[in-house]
């Protein structure tokens, strides 16, 4: 089944009042699940690269971004950015340059080397605390690859008493195809002190549709 963000609030709630007796409001739900998504984030990205499962859990979240810096070579990250991917380059007529990125106490050392001569065709970079900073400074066009954060969960709904009914429209799903679904309700759970594998939660699903039916 393809889940939307109803089906995983559901499922959570339903694990919750068989294993702790306690009702989660929505927003509380919400704001444990995008917290468990940015952890799962986390860990695949720490090992990005070494399975084809992993590197399909994020792959959503890769995005290249075209930039031009200031005129100090400062380049902005965009506010959902996460981490940097296979770095960044710069582009010069028709040639790609890549970019190298620097410590700062190796900075001084690079600007002066006449070995490797800083330029536009060979630019370096430092971290930045909004971004990144290139050398030589001045304005300079490229473009980079970063993980970007995924889309905060929210369940749209309508109210009419004690009626709930899903606002499919006015929601925002999860961007995880279903395989990885579980993962992030099973670290979701954790937050309220319910550790359940990812089978276990499979198995509560199979008791809720029984129950529902």
């Amino acid at each position: 089944m393809a889940y939307n963000i109803n089906d995983i609030y559901n499922q959570m709630i339903f694990i919750v009042r068989k294993e702790r007796g306690v009702f989660v409001t929505i927003p509380e739900a919400m704001q444990t699940l995008d917290n468990a998504q940015l952890e799962a984030v986390e860990e695949w990205f720490s090992t990005y690269g070494t399975t084809q499962i992993i590197h399909d859990a994020i792959r959503k979240l890769r995005v290249q971004k075209s930039f031009t810096s200031d005129a100090t070579g400062l380049v902005t990250f965009d506010a959902d950015y996460l981490h940097l991917i296979g770095g960044a380059y710069t582009v010069s007529g028709s040639t790609i340059n890549n970019v190298r990125f620097l410590n700062e106490d190796e900075l001084a050392l690079a600007l002066k080397s006449q070995l490797r001569t800083v330029s536009t065709s060979n630019p370096i970079a430092i971290d930045a605390s909004v971004g990144f900073r290139l050398y030589p400074a001045a304005t300079q066009s490229g473009f980079y690859n970063y993980l970007r954060r995924p889309a905060t969960p929210v369940l749209g709904y309508t109210q009419s008493g004690r009626n709930i009914t899903y606002d499919p429209l006015t929601s925002t799903q999860l961007e995880f195809t279903d395989v990885y679904i579980n993962n992030i309700i099973s670290r979701a759970l954790k937050f309220w002190g319910i550790n359940m594998a990812e089978q276990d939660i499979q198995q509560f699903a199979q008791i809720q549709t029984q129950e529902t039916k």
